[in-house]
């Protein structure tokens, strides 16, 4: 009997929440996803960071956000940093 060896999607699991993401004031090519059932961590104050918008499930990830790596983040400190990678992106900020 022949096997057929199956390949993985090279497309990365939906997301299963939505994400508020806050952009640092200091460093705009630093962000922070919050889910938006949890609470948003206290260092994310006014005057350092601006909520930049909500992040769904449908919605296409901007560079640098890792779904995996927001799964784990989230899951051990309640929250998601993660930086810009693509200067187009920086500029529109």
């Amino acid at each position: 009997m022949m096997s057929i060896p199956l390949l993985a999607s090279a497309r990365s699991p939906a997301r299963d929440c939505t994400y508020n993401l806050f952009r640092n004031r200091q460093r705009p090519e630093l962000l922070c996803a919050v889910p938006e059932d949890r609470p948003v961590p206290g260092f994310v104050v006014p005057g350092d960071w601006r909520f930049e918008r909500a992040l769904r499930p449908s919605d296409t990830n901007p560079p640098g956000f890792e779904d995996r790596a927001a799964q784990v983040g989230v899951r051990f400190n309640g929250f998601y940093l993660f930086q810009i990678t693509d200067s187009r992106e920086e500029m529109a900020a």
